[in-house]
């Protein structure tokens, strides 16, 4: 196979994405392509012995202009032209294969090839990867970008294969913040006896539950639903989820703040991963690390649009600044103090980085 650069292409087509999908909560939202930093260029040359079509299927639960989206079809792309093609990807999006815990069984049976999964679900199957989960952790998104792109990101990577995983890259979820449609939130007070929905994860559990509300796990496809019967008052959400999904449409509430960072494993059963041509390995590891950043900021990029479409439509947004952060955080340290047997040591590696 040629042997070409492959940045060009890669910003090219997250360019067209961008422009050509709207936003999924409202027909007339338009996209412009964000602005990025400097990638390093991928210079990969593949030549697999059989040049058979090795078609991979994948699943995620993001609907159409929402980063995962958006994010996978532009890396999809680059690696079918990094392979002339040899590679195929067939994509299942919005949840059309079951919520993330469903995929993520799939992936590790093998009844599914890949997946970009919010990181907290995969910490269910992988427990190191907790150590990136908790409340109030990093300083700003360059401490986690230095974070999981680093010695820290790629060790937790590794474990996920004792789970059957091959970890590929930390993509992003975004900041998660708390929306609800019983009042606003402004200090920890706010959230006392509210049914705030979460997922699947013993911390996330522990850390709404220190917080003073009761923590409801639920697979997302039914929080629409729970909102909209009053299963659940709120959960928290990143600004690309509750637009992307519809979900503002039954909260009346979102306030900014950041209550922990939700990073995406973008990863692939192990046993195939391993059964690839050693070159077609290559170019899926060092693309899905190249795209990280650039889902990242497809993720950023779409942010402020999002923000004025919440606004547009009625939600009443609390910005960071007006909220008591600091009681937040003094709140959830008995969350540290829990599962300091565990992560310790991680938290620890983690809040040196600079």
């Amino acid at each position: 196979m040629k042997k070409k650069t492959l940045l060009t292409t890669i910003m090219s087509s997250v360019v067209c994405l961008i422009g050509l999908t709207a936003c999924g909560g409202s027909d007339s939202a338009s996209q412009e392509a964000p602005e990025t930093n400097e990638t390093s260029e991928v210079d990969i040359s593949a030549e697999t012995e059989t040049g058979e079509v090795i078609s991979l299927k994948v699943g995620h639960i993001a609907p159409p202009g929402e980063a995962y989206a958006l994010g996978f079809e532009a890396y999809a792309e680059a690696v079918e032209e990094a392979t002339d093609g040899q590679v195929q990807f067939e994509i299942f999006g919005n949840g059309a294969l079951g919520g993330e815990r469903e995929l993520l069984e799939g992936v590790q049976l093998g009844t599914l090839d890949m997946s970009v999964i919010t990181t907290g679900v995969v910490s269910n199957f992988v427990p190191d990867v907790t150590a990136i989960e908790f409340p109030f952790l990093f300083r700003d998104l360059d401490h986690v970008y230095k974070t999981l792109d680093g010695d820290i990101g790629q060790e937790i990577l590794e474990k996920m294969s004792e789970a059957g995983l091959k970890g590929i890259a930390f993509w992003e979820n975004g900041q998660r913040h708390l929306a609800n449609n019983v009042k606003p939130i402004k200090s920890p007070e706010d959230l006392k006896g509210l049914k705030m929905r979460t997922i699947e994860s013993e911390l996330l559990l522990d850390t709404y539950s220190t917080l003073g509300t009761n923590a409801t796990p639920m697979a997302f496809p039914e929080v629409y639903g729970g909102l909209q019967q009053g299963v659940i008052d709120g959960s928290d959400f990143s600004y690309g989820v509750i637009w992307s999904t519809n979900v503002y449409e039954q909260t009346k509430y979102f306030s900014e703040a950041g209550l922990y960072y939700a990073s995406a494993t973008l990863l692939m059963n192990e046993e195939l991963y391993q059964t690839l041509p050693e070159d077609i390995r290559e170019v899926i590891i060092n693309l899905g690390k190249e795209f990280a950043q650039i889902q990242r900021d497809i993720s950023q990029g779409l942010e402020a649009e999002q923000k004025q479409n919440l606004l547009d439509n009625g939600v009443e947004i609390i910005d960071s600044e007006d909220l008591n952060l600091d009681a937040f955080r003094e709140l959830v340290q008995p969350v540290y103090e829990k599962h300091a047997e565990k992560y310790g040591a991680y938290i620890e590696r983690i809040q040196a980085v600079e």
